[in-house]
């Protein structure tokens, strides 16, 4: 797609707003508001407020940067080079795979690269054989301990190896480390700030959100063979979620260290300009999603073309029990229509998590479903227990809705206390938010509208036995590394409570948010979260 096509298609979708004026008007608030937010962002950017301190220096970690080169502007690339070439870490080599670009200029500035630096190194392929090929040689070449990539037209923050490597020599059971990154334009005006979570196998699932920078352990690269042929456009992709599999351990720097250059035909720009590489991503999920220890069959979806948010599910196989709190005290006839072996459980009087967790531990059941008063249609059941699927999942919640608003989708832990990301959007909001389930791992889900692995969630309650019960279960989630998450896909009213909210500051081991140094900066801590309509 090429810049003017771009345009064109701006103003399409512009007229088509002429006929709803209230969206239109929402548009333009969300502008304004968008353009507050990137002003308040690349002021706190110009002061570095968005690095992170990562513990003392650590000068031995050695990186071989890995750069393939093909169709790229010249100015874009010699600031791809100068920018590795000015880090604050001096153990680094760089290597510039020229993947038979037919661009005269690339030959001429990598060999200029190379005689300027001894630490750079730089060669010519025979022929053209994609950024997979032309990465991997660039990995069969590598000497140091870590691999990073970076693309032959972005940009590094100048300290972007030195904090890397601070927390690889801290934790060193980490194989992928991954940042913070932004946009930057053809003026070199920076936007979009995407600041991210640490690692979620749900997230993962959803979009591509562990790259940018990645910075790899080459043992594990040759574990897995480096990136595979036949999926180019999402190779990266492909990488982590095999990864991921391996039983790979993923950490996150947090820290805007990354500008990724939007220019005519950039993935930064809009991924709908590269479908095949959304196909190749499909491919990769589904294949991903088939290897999980249980479940039946797979899909997957693209979910929001633009942004390359993705939808996968593993069916549940049928052949499991699962035990069924009767909160609405009936006899949950709801559960006649599932096809599901159910035990229904009395609720009594205890409706907390620990009453819950007793009665997991007790049922002989493989899942447990806490519904709301209603019930939960078929559809609800096998979206939770699909997401139940994910290793590493122990609870699966939906939200409950008041007024056209969600009530209650389950708590996050923050500096600031618990928070609802979900909580006062519009029911049918078609922000990032809505559309990709579990934005992060949840504190605690909603009072009732969830399920849960029975061994997981009274695993979690008696791991964290030592702290306050209204921190038990995030402590224990913490501690095993399981996940508490939220799906948009299922709806139901609210009932008269939201959820369980823990008193008092939570428990030190709980690592810090994104929340309290986005309030240092200055910036609403919302900003670097997609919400609302984004198109």
């Amino acid at each position: 797609m090429t810049g003017g096509g771009t345009a064109r298609g701006a103003v399409r979708r512009s007229l088509g707003y002429l006929g709803r004026p209230r969206l239109l008007l929402q548009k333009v608030g969300h502008a304004l508001r968008r353009r507050r937010i990137e002003a308040s962002y690349r002021a706190a950017l110009a002061e570095d407020r968005f690095v992170v301190e990562a513990g003392p220096r650590a000068d031995a970690v050695a990186f071989s940067v890995v750069m393939p080169v093909y169709r790229v502007a010249e100015p874009h690339l010699r600031a791809a080079i100068d920018a590795v070439r000015a880090q604050s870490h001096g153990a680094w080599e760089l290597l510039l795979v020229d993947d038979a670009s037919p661009d005269p200029h690339v030959s001429r500035v990598l060999a200029q690269a190379g005689r300027s630096d001894p630490r750079i190194r730089a060669w010519r392929r025979a022929t053209n054989g994609g950024i997979a090929v032309a990465s991997n040689e660039g990995i069969a070449a590598a000497r140091g301990e870590f691999v990073a990539f970076v693309d032959h037209d972005d940009l590094l923050h100048r300290r972007a190896l030195e904090l890397a490597a601070r927390v690889l020599a801290a934790e060193r059971d980490v194989d992928w480390l991954f940042t913070d990154e932004d946009k930057i334009d053809e003026s070199g005006r920076h936007s979009e700030p995407c600041f991210k979570p640490g690692f979620s196998r749900h997230l993962l699932l959803s979009f591509n959100y562990v790259t940018h920078l990645r910075v790899v352990r080459r043992t594990l690269l040759d574990r897995l063979g480096g990136h595979r042929l036949g999926f180019d456009g999402a190779q990266d992709y492909d990488l982590a979620l095999r990864a991921a599999a391996a039983g790979a351990r993923f950490a996150h720097l947090p820290g805007v260290l990354y500008h990724w250059r939007t220019v005519g035909t950039s993935m930064a720009l809009a991924a709908a300009t590269k479908p095949a590489a959304h196909d190749n991503a499909l491919r990769s999920l589904a294949e991903h999603a088939s290897g999980f220890p249980h479940g039946g069959a797979v899909t997957a979806e693209v979910l929001l073309q633009p942004a390359s948010f993705f939808k996968v599910r593993r069916a549940c196989p049928r052949d499991l029990h699962v035990a069924v709190v009767d909160t609405a005290g009936d006899g949950a006839p709801w559960t006649a229509e599932l096809g599901w072996p159910v035990t229904l459980l009395r609720a009594g009087q205890g409706h907390g998590l620990a009453e819950h967790a007793e009665r997991a531990r007790t049922a002989a059941a493989t899942f447990l479903i806490v519904p709301p008063p209603g019930g939960l249609s078929r559809a609800d059941v096998d979206e939770l227990l699909a997401l139940l699927q994910v290793p590493g999942c122990a609870v699966a919640a939906g939200r409950a809705l008041k007024g056209g608003r969600v009530a209650a989708s389950g708590l996050v832990v923050t500096p600031l206390g618990p928070w609802d990301p979900w909580a006062g959007q519009a029911a049918n909001d078609p922000g990032y938010l809505n559309l990709a389930a579990v934005p992060m791992p949840r504190l605690v889900p909603p009072l009732l509208g969830w399920a849960a692995r029975c061994e997981a969630l009274a695993g979690a309650m008696a791991a964290a036995a030592d702290v306050p019960p209204a921190w038990r279960l995030t402590v224990g989630l913490f501690r095993l590394r399981l996940e508490a998450v939220s799906t948009p896909t299922v709806s139901f009213p609210a009932p008269a409570l939201g959820g369980e909210v823990p008193e008092g500051p939570p428990p030190t081991e709980l690592p810090t948010t994104r929340v309290e140094w986005l309030r240092y900066a200055g910036v609403r801590p919302d900003a670097g979260l997609k919400r609302g309509p984004s198109r």
